[in-house]
């Protein structure tokens, strides 16, 4: 194994650690020395990476945001949403060595869409991996996820399967949301109800005799980018006639957002509110408001074969 590549096993280790016991434990309480010893890495190993806690905190946002993204299919901002090194923590010059202190290449608790003690509770299955999210965004919309076409409000039922299903399962992302919540980073700028982030009105359905709100744009915080998605498409939704009549894309997306990132918050607690059944009880409720009935009956509420 190369130093580069023993780095980034080190380094996604200890982010790995870091969220799961931030998840566990609460941000404020852990120390630097229990995700040390919780990765399995040296002390030497985690400063060449992240030189306070606030900056592997951020990491661990940056890590969740990047997941985000991929679920949503949102634009990446910078490649420091990634696992790289380009938040310039650690990246070091000359004789830097991330192995001052020890060979900081500990087990960590793995990465990526694996399942934790989370899983077991919401899903019922032990063992049972997270299938990676299905292709998302602008390709998805116009020829669906692996091959299935798929419309945006199907689309839209199921990216917040995939999200939940990811809160459920992947810790970086859960504990990315709960920093998120607990003000970690700003939160994004905000633009009128029904302007998208390129400044598209919502179209059919719109906001017509609507008083102006505010959502936040995609970018910044995990819930901006959430919020910013969730609104573009129904806005999409409500330009090409897929809602019911009289339907704001606007409030739609306020009744989504607000309902998923309930389920984020409440399955913090109690992992039941991420079991797949509550957000299908969610979806079957909210239809029949949402969509004309010729168009609901192909529908699933449940997720489409192509989100499972």
């Amino acid at each position: 194994m190369t130093r580069q590549e023993r780095a980034v096993r080190t380094r996604e280790a200890l982010i790995e650690a870091a969220a799961d016991l931030f998840d566990r434990d609460g941000q404020e309480v852990t120390s630097l020395a229990a995700v040390t010893a919780k990765a399995q890495v040296s002390a030497g190993a985690l400063y060449f990476h992240f030189a306070t806690k606030a900056d592997l905190a951020d990491a661990v946002t940056r890590t969740a945001l990047s997941r985000l993204r991929q679920i949503t299919g949102a634009p990446a901002t910078t490649p420091a949403d990634t696992n790289g090194h380009a938040n310039g923590n650690g990246s070091g010059s000359g004789s830097g060595n991330e192995n001052e202190g020890g060979d900081g290449n500990g087990g960590g608790s793995g990465s990526g869409w694996g399942g934790d003690a989370r899983t077991q509770a919401a899903r019922g299955v032990r063992g049972e991996r997270a299938a990676a999210p299905p292709a998302r965004g602008p390709a998805a919309a116009a020829g669906g996820a692996r091959g299935d076409r798929v419309g945006e409000v199907q689309q839209l039922i199921d990216t917040t399967h995939v999200l939940v299903r990811g809160l459920a399962d992947d810790v970086v992302l859960r504990a990315g949301f709960a920093l998120d919540r607990s003000g970690g980073q700003r939160p994004a700028r905000e633009r009128p109800v029904g302007e998208g982030p390129a400044g598209r009105a919502a179209g059919k359905g719109g906001t017509g005799g609507e008083r102006p709100g505010r959502w936040p744009e995609v970018g910044g915080s995990l819930r901006g980018v959430w919020s910013g998605w969730v609104h573009e498409t129904l806005a999409a939704a409500g330009t090409r006639g897929a809602l019911a009549p009289g339907v704001s894309p606007g409030d739609a997306a306020a009744v989504v957002v607000a309902a998923t990132v309930g389920f984020e918050v409440l399955g913090a607690q109690d992992p039941l509110w991420l079991a797949p059944h509550r957000l299908t009880r969610f979806w079957t409720l909210l239809l029949p408001a949402l969509v004309p009935p010729p168009a609901r009956e192909a529908l699933h509420p449940g997720g489409s074969p192509a989100a499972h």
